[in-house]
């Protein structure tokens, strides 16, 4: 087991590790960060990420690497060989060993990053694990990121998740039609337009999430404040300038009929992906009668992840207590 001793090289370059270590942060070489040689307590203590939930994922991921490969293309060689960047998308399941859990729907988790890079190291290990305690199966979603107008790849590495797991239910213990989601920045715009009506699960034909987690999650391109530059990110994301964007069916909150019941969490000091985009969204559930709660991290800024000693503490437990009350309610229809 890892400690706060460890350094990040250590860690990174452990022989149980190290063929994983490229996805801590996919799409940025952590081996040139600055504090590739600091402990994790120094880490923490520079408050680069919080050092607990590090080694939470970290010793997460080195059980699941002790069991064997716990990695899944998402594609085939010929789909691969057809499109060259569906290598790039794959998933990582991380099962809980509480004998209740195969009756329980497993979380997707989706960390984000931008578009540009996916944070496994923040909100993609130490979230499996969280919810791996409590019960729940996880798997974690990696998807195509990069390039100019990504979407609707990253909606279809979604899909094709959510099939390759019906096809590989009795091997995985899942059930692809019992599932919730829980998204993070740029994972959040994945998670909230997968639920949309028009982009997100209808469109390809599967079943709804019981319920989606937005995490500082991008929802409207109309809610966008000035210091804040996604005029970029339009151009990446769909290929729209901002103002296009913003008269696009791309903005979630025009959607949002086939949306399951939210957990939404937001700090309202955030300075990348702007508070709004969840008071859009809350509203938006709010007019349409769609159950939702939304925690607010006063102060808080952008990649808190399971927010440990902070004021959010302890919102994974209170997300499982929505979805026992939202599974409480669909068993009593």
């Amino acid at each position: 087991m890892f400690t706060r001793k460890n350094t990040l090289k250590e860690i990174m370059t452990d022989p149980r590790i190290a063929p994983y270590a490229d996805r801590f942060i996919v799409g940025l070489d952590l081996k040139q960060a600055p504090f590739y040689g600091s402990t994790i307590e120094e880490i923490s203590r520079q408050r680069i990420f919080h050092g607990y939930s590090l080694l939470n994922g970290f010793n997460r991921l080195l059980e699941a690497a002790e069991e064997g490969d716990f990695t899944y293309p998402l594609y085939t060689e010929e789909e691969i060989k057809a499109d060259p960047r569906k290598e790039e998308a794959y998933f990582m399941y991380f099962p809980s060993m509480d004998p209740d859990a195969d009756e329980r729907p497993f979380l997707v988790c989706v960390p984000g990053g931008g578009n540009t890079q996916i944070w496994n190291i923040s909100e993609g290990f130490p979230i499996a694990n969280h919810y791996n305690q409590l019960g729940y199966h996880v798997v974690v979603l990696n998807y195509r990121i990069g390039g100019k107008k990504l979407y609707p790849a990253p909606l279809e590495d979604m899909a094709q998740l959510l099939r390759y797991i019906e096809a590989h239910k009795a091997e995985l213990h899942l059930n692809a039609g019992h599932y919730f989601i829980a998204g993070f920045s740029a994972g959040g715009y994945l998670v909230n337009s997968w639920c949309t009506d028009n982009h997100g699960y209808p469109a390809y034909g599967l079943p709804a999430p019981i319920m989606n987690i937005s995490v500082y999650g991008f929802v409207s391109w109309r809610g966008v404040r000035t210091g804040h530059d996604v005029g970029g990110w339009g151009m990446t994301t769909h290929g729209l300038s901002l103002e296009e964007a913003a008269e696009s069916d791309w903005n979630v909150e025009d959607h949002i009929s086939s949306f399951p019941p939210t957990y939404i969490l937001h700090g309202d000091n955030d300075h990348a992906c702007d508070f709004i985009n969840s008071r859009i969204l809350a509203d938006a559930l709010q007019n349409a009668g769609i159950p939702y709660e939304f925690e607010i991290g006063h102060g808080m800024d952008h990649g808190f992840g399971e927010a440990l000693f902070s004021e959010l503490r302890g919102w994974i437990e209170r997300s499982v207590a929505f979805l026992n009350k939202i599974e409480g309610v669909a068993e009593c229809k």
